[in-house]
C-alpha cells in the first residue's frame, strides 16, 4: 500500500478506537462494546503502522567490501 493510503486507514482506526473509548466513557454505548471496537480498532492499527509503505520497500543490504 502507499504510504497515503496507510496513513489514512491509521487516522480512520485511530479516530475508531479514540471515539469508541469517548463513547463508552460517556455512557452512549457500554463498556464492554466500547472496550470490544477499540481494541479491535487499536490491534488492526497496530498491524498498518509496521508495514512498510510500497514506495519504501527495504532495500537489500549493499555487500561489504
Amino acid at each position: 500500500m502507499s504510504k497515503s493510503t496507510l496513513n489514512t486507514l491509521a487516522t480512520i482506526f485511530g479516530l475508531i478506537a479514540g471515539g469508541s473509548n469517548l463513547l463508552g466513557s460517556t455512557g452512549a454505548i457500554n463498556h464492554a462494546t466500547a472496550g470490544t471496537i477499540g481494541g479491535i480498532a487499536t490491534a488492526i492499527l497496530g498491524y498498518l503502522v509496521q508495514q512498510p509503505a510500497a514506495d519504501e520497500q527495504p532495500q537489500a543490504p549493499s555487500p561489504q567490501k
